[in-house]
């Protein structure tokens, strides 16, 4: 017995199969947990900028050895970047992790409230289960997309606007070679 293969979308993408979530109605479950979030954002954009530091140090580490200068404090001061981006990320993902989870309980509990209330015609119409496991798996993905989705797109949107603009002051014909050879492969490969 063969299966349809699933609808593809633009760019062979899966179509959507049923009804999906705007952003607007995650906003309530967001909104209880504001002050975590807001925190989280913070975090970001201080681990965004211990980030960005350790590339100059590096290159000043490796101009003092290139002078033969000794390297005193640098190391350390170096040593001391990187151990602070690994805290502020491993504390972000915590909070990330706890909210996440307080979301998702929140969302499963709302969620089963209103399939109790539903009329029996509902359940008379699906699979046994189906409820149950649709509630299981969207909250599972929820929880995905807060705990790793959320801090992975600030962070690395933080630290990409970090690097272009550290590009641009370092060695600003690099950062236009880069940015004219990644939209001429784009323009090449956009046909297909």
């Amino acid at each position: 017995m063969s299966f349809p293969a699933p609808a593809r979308g633009r760019r062979g993408r899966r179509a959507p199969e049923g009804p999906r979530a705007s952003f607007r109605q995650l906003v309530p479950f967001l909104l209880e947990h504001k002050r975590t979030l807001v925190v989280v954002a913070v975090l970001s954009v201080l681990g965004a900028a211990a980030t960005l530091v350790q590339p100059l140090l590096v290159g000043e580490v490796i101009s003092r050895v290139q002078a033969s200068v000794p390297l005193g404090a640098l190391v350390w001061l170096l040593v001391g970047f990187v151990v602070l981006s690994s805290v502020i990320s491993g504390f972000q993902h915590y909070l990330l992790q706890r909210t996440g989870t307080a979301v998702v309980f929140s969302s499963r509990r709302r969620l089963i409230a209103r399939i109790l209330r539903l009329p029996i015609s509902e359940f008379d119409a699906r699979r046994t289960g189906d409820l149950v496991s649709r509630v299981g798996t969207d909250t599972t993905l929820l929880y995905a997309v807060l705990t790793q989705g959320f801090a992975d797109a600030v962070g690395n949107a933080l630290i990409l606007v970090g690097a272009v603009i550290a590009m641009a002051f370092i060695d600003p014909l690099l950062l236009g070679l880069i940015v004219w050879w990644s939209w001429a492969l784009r323009s090449r490969w956009s046909c297909c």
